[in-house]
């Protein structure tokens, strides 16, 4: 499974408020994974809290998704209900199955292109950004251009609508395309990867795995959702009263939620700005906390809370 920091955790979590309209776009040409992933969309989901002691000797980070029946990278075949990982070790060295895998979002989900690539790629390729055929036609050509204009090869793979996006937050994106690039440059934070092989046990030989799980808190994802609602509609009211009763679907509410989250120059450039990012990460910690102190009940807590009433 893969696990992360509060603030890593909501560089996963925020993008799912933008998915009613992305899942909306037909033009889109990504594979839109997230619209039916059941790590976003099952009615019953729960958040688990896990207080871990592990070895900071970290190995690179792998990639767990929850099998539906084929798997999402390679797309072959794959056990349902079982978590399918892949060693992201684009950059070289080996993920060791017994260690903690470890990454940074700002270093992984950051584009960083230069100013000049910037200009080059947007002057000469910008007009057919939104053509995948025209666009990668485009970028090829003019390829060793841009190399010259301090491009990298990500950086031209990405400009494109591609698999995993709409290309390029630009003035010619759509708002949830650039909110979906500009969350991890809010959040930033940590992300893990807990293989079953490097979970510690009471047996497990000294400097033979990689964490072990000391607590755990799970709750239900609504009540945590919940609390991040409130926290970010306190912080622009005038916003959300203009919607009308909540509604988490609607274009109106969504965009008041990133305007307030992101700021609203994030719709369509990579300036951020938006709320604190503090209080967003401690509505999200909020929700672990007791019940008395505005937390959510803890799994199970409900029944035995709702049999005193009775």
């Amino acid at each position: 499974m893969d696990t992360g920091n509060a603030h890593g955790d909501l560089f996963f979590y925020l993008s799912e408020f933008l998915l009613p309209l992305e899942c909306a776009d037909l033009s889109g040409v990504f594979d839109k994974f997230d619209c039916t992933n059941p790590e976003r969309r099952d009615p019953n989901l729960v958040v688990t809290k896990v207080d871990m002691e592990v070895d900071s000797r970290y190995t690179k980070y792998s990639a767990c998704n929850l099998c539906t029946g084929t798997d999402h990278i390679t797309h072959k075949k794959c056990t349902i209900g079982t978590y399918v990982c892949h060693c992201l070790n684009f950059g070289g060295g080996n993920c060791d199955a017994t260690k903690l895998g470890f990454e940074k979002v700002s270093e992984e989900f950051v584009r960083k292109t230069t100013p000049a690539c910037v200009q080059a790629v947007e002057e000469t390729c910008g007009p057919y950004q939104k053509s995948k055929r025209h666009c990668d036609f485009c970028t090829l050509r003019h390829s060793e251009k841009f190399l010259k204009a301090s491009c990298t090869f990500l950086d031209l793979l990405g400009f494109c609508p591609n698999a995993f996006g709409g290309g390029w937050c630009s003035a010619r994106s759509q708002p949830y395309e650039c909110w979906r690039e500009n969350i991890p440059r809010k959040t930033g934070g940590l992300w893990y990867s807990n293989i079953k092989e490097g979970m510690c046990t009471s047996s497990s030989p000294v400097g033979s795995c990689g964490w072990k799980v000391l607590s755990t808190n799970t709750v239900h994802e609504r009540c945590l959702k919940s609390s991040i609602v409130r926290e970010v509609e306190e912080t622009s009211p005038e916003c959300f009263q203009t919607c009308g009763p909540r509604n988490e679907t609607s274009s109106c509410w969504i965009s008041c939620f990133f305007d307030s989250v992101l700021g609203p120059s994030a719709r369509n450039s990579t300036v951020v700005q938006g709320m604190p990012m503090d209080r967003v990460v401690e509505s999200w910690k909020r929700a672990f906390h007791p019940v008395s102190r505005g937390g959510c009940y803890q799994l199970g807590d409900e029944e035995e809370s709702e049999a005193l009433v009775i």
